[in-house]
């Protein structure tokens, strides 16, 4: 699974709340530009993790820093060690996925269809 923009956007406004994205950019320290690039889903690559922890100290709604590295599925490496990420969170995912892979074709379709209703919201 390479990254997808679209469900980084959907975290991104679940961690945005309430508040506009100018006050959630203004509050992570980062450009108006570049939180509307990737919230407009217009970055073809996944934010570097500097930017992450950065979204993830700001973010509202529960959403950590282990939630973007899961939604970019990248393996981070921090100066001296690997981020850590649970394996309750990486079973999670693989649930999901195998319950995602069971569905009938219609049935992935009409979810991958909803992402996309969600993401132009």
């Amino acid at each position: 699974m390479k990254f997808n923009a679209k469900l980084f956007a959907l975290l991104l406004d679940a961690a945005r709340g309430e508040r506009s994205w100018r006050r959630y950019a203004m509050e992570c320290d980062i450009s108006y530009v570049q939180m509307r690039k990737l919230a407009l889903m217009q970055q073809e690559n996944p934010p570097r993790l500097k930017l992450l922890k950065k979204l993830a100290a700001n973010a509202e709604g529960g959403i950590t820093l282990e939630d973007f590295l899961f939604c970019t599925n990248l393996n981070f490496e921090d100066d001296e060690h690997k981020l850590p990420v649970s394996s309750a969170s990486v079973k999670q995912g693989e649930l999901f996925y195998e319950k995602f892979l069971s569905l009938s074709k219609g049935q992935r379709k009409m979810i991958c269809d909803f992402i996309d209703f969600l993401s132009n919201r």
